[in-house]
């Protein structure tokens, strides 16, 4: 049985989860946080931002800019690009870490 993590620093997220008016990844996308974005790198169709409120340290997320929930409707190009980034956020995190 696996244990369950515990972040406490999560709560804020918790409590307001419910009541975001829009898609946090939609705002990113859509560059609608101005200077409060955690986007660390972009592409044509996808973009790679930090946890706000990470289980670790380096935690990041490769989302599309288009808004889907399933892996089975990425197109081509998203799916390799996702790829790409997330390739290359590893190796960002390995020469940071």
């Amino acid at each position: 049985m696996t244990r369950p993590l515990w972040a406490p620093w999560r709560l804020a997220y918790i409590g307001e989860a419910g009541n975001q008016e829009t898609c946090v990844f939609c705002a990113e996308a859509a560059d609608e946080r101005g200077e409060d974005s955690l986007i660390v790198a972009r592409g044509e169709h996808a973009f790679v931002l930090l946890n706000k409120f990470p289980y670790s340290s380096g935690h990041v997320m490769v989302a599309t800019l288009r808004h889907i929930g399933e892996l089975d409707v990425l197109t081509t190009d998203e799916a390799a690009e996702i790829h790409v980034l997330t390739t290359r956020s590893l190796e960002a995190l390995r020469r940071v870490y």
